[in-house]
């Protein structure tokens, strides 16, 4: 019973093993080819090669191919561009049609057509981008049946002009020279000695300090004062001449005593 189920399962292995083969070799041809698809461009897109100062512009098909310039390389808001085209058949005579160019930015509704005939360099337009994104630009056109073709194109904005950073670069200069300056400035007069002070004529009175408590708590001796003058002896009072006094006598004389006449014996 045991060998017969042993040799059953045995016989399963090969088929799952396959089956399992099988699967894995789906899947990686599966991944193999979405990943060409997406490395591929689309058949109706217009492949788009920067060279130089322009935009140069390709398309081919077994019928028909397309060439075209769009200038400038670096299309900025407001500034025109100039698309020129040319079409031609691989197989007929040369395409002599119209030509509807159609621009649009991306994820904003509405476009501006127009419909291009022939002149001497081909199919060429001029259009103004009013703001910054990405562009698609739509080319239609019939020959042995009508052709949709689409390209992408990057308006930038315009980068600060170079008299801007020089004016910028210049105003940095000028005030790190100020900063500069001053602080020379400001060190050369901090090295200069202060002027001297000039001397005082009078004596400078020492006060004891104040954290000397006896210092503070004695009296300052007191100035010594000039003796008191002696008062000067007053003049003598002139008194008036007596009537004794002999008329030739100066006021100013001293009196003279009258002789006295000696005592009489008795």
């Amino acid at each position: 019973m045991k060998g017969d189920r042993a040799a059953h399962l045995r016989g399963q292995r090969p088929s799952r093993q396959r089956r399992r083969a099988s699967f894995l070799g789906w899947v990686v041809a599966t991944c193999l080819l979405a990943l060409h698809a997406a490395a591929a461009p689309a058949p109706d897109q217009i492949q788009v090669e920067r060279k130089g100062e322009l935009l140069s512009l390709s398309w081919r098909d077994a019928e028909d191919q397309l060439t075209g310039l769009l200038t400038p390389a670096l299309p900025r808001p407001g500034e025109p561009l100039r698309l020129t085209l040319s079409v031609g058949n691989l197989q007929g005579p040369p395409f002599q049609g119209a030509v509807t160019v159609a621009f649009s930015r991306e994820g904003v509704p509405g476009q501006v057509t127009r419909t291009l005939t022939r002149d001497a360099v081909g199919w060429s337009t001029e259009f103004v981008p009013d703001a910054a994104g990405i562009w698609d630009v739509d080319v239609r056109f019939l020959t042995t049946r009508p052709k949709a073709l689409h390209a992408r194109f990057t308006v930038s904005e315009p980068p600060v002009p170079t008299f801007v950073w020089r004016t910028l670069l210049a105003i940095a200069a000028a005030g790190l020279l100020v900063r500069v300056l001053r602080a020379v400035t400001r060190r050369e007069g901090n090295a200069e000695p202060p002027p001297a002070e000039p001397a005082s004529s009078a004596p400078a009175t020492s006060e004891p300090p104040a954290s000397d408590p006896v210092a503070a708590e004695s009296p300052a001796p007191a100035a010594s004062e000039p003796p008191a003058a002696e008062p000067a002896p007053s003049a003598p009072a002139t008194s008036e001449p007596s009537a004794s006094a002999p008329m030739g006598a100066s006021p100013g004389a001293p009196a003279v005593a009258p002789p006295v006449d000696p005592p009489v014996d008795r």
